[in-house]
């Protein structure tokens, strides 16, 4: 099955990611896990189902899967994977499936997440996010090159300063009032 999503493909049979037509270089167990998202898009995944999933005859740590989540999200940016407090993650791109055949594009629906746990959920992947930086020493081996991350747009960068700038406003005058 082959799936297409924002300005990538991927060949879940053969883990096989391109950017434009371009082959993107997966290492083999962040290939499995991005096919593991994907063919599951509809529901949140667990660390532990993760692990017994891409990592099914060694035992690893957490720290594995943060890792390559992190590297996932640097690839697609950072609201590809979704985090829920102590829930697990979930795929957050739309899907859509191509079909060899006749080149046919059928329209896979788009993950629904419970509307409670979005505010708790976006500062739960902030922290994880910089927690994730910090675990890369436990990351797994594999003897493919790593690919190239894709640089977030203007967009997603204007967002981010506008955010950071409101945190800082935010606890300005959150600091006046306490004064």
């Amino acid at each position: 099955m082959k799936f297409s999503f924002q300005i990538f493909q991927f060949d879940c049979e053969h883990k096989i990611l391109t950017r434009h037509g371009k082959v993107i270089k997966l290492k083999d167990r962040a290939a499995n896990m991005l096919k593991f998202f994907i063919l599951n898009n509809d529901r949140i995944l667990s660390k532990a189902e993760l692990l017994e999933t891409v990592w099914p005859d060694k035992t690893v740590s957490e720290q594995v899967v943060f890792q390559n989540i992190s590297h996932l999200r640097a690839i697609f940016g950072n609201d590809a994977i979704k985090t829920f407090s102590k829930r697990g993650y979930q795929w957050q791109l739309e899907l859509t499936e191509v079909t060899e055949q006749a080149e046919e594009v059928v329209a896979v629906p788009e993950p629904q997440a419970p509307a409670s746990e979005e505010s708790k959920t976006e500062i739960e992947s902030s922290n994880n996010e910089s927690s994730d930086k910090a675990q890369k020493n436990d990351a797994p081996t594999s003897d493919s090159t790593p690919e190239q991350p894709v640089k977030d747009s203007k967009s997603t960068t204007w967002l981010g300063i506008l955010g950071a700038a409101a945190l800082v406003v935010a606890t300005a005058i959150w600091m006046a009032v306490k004064s």
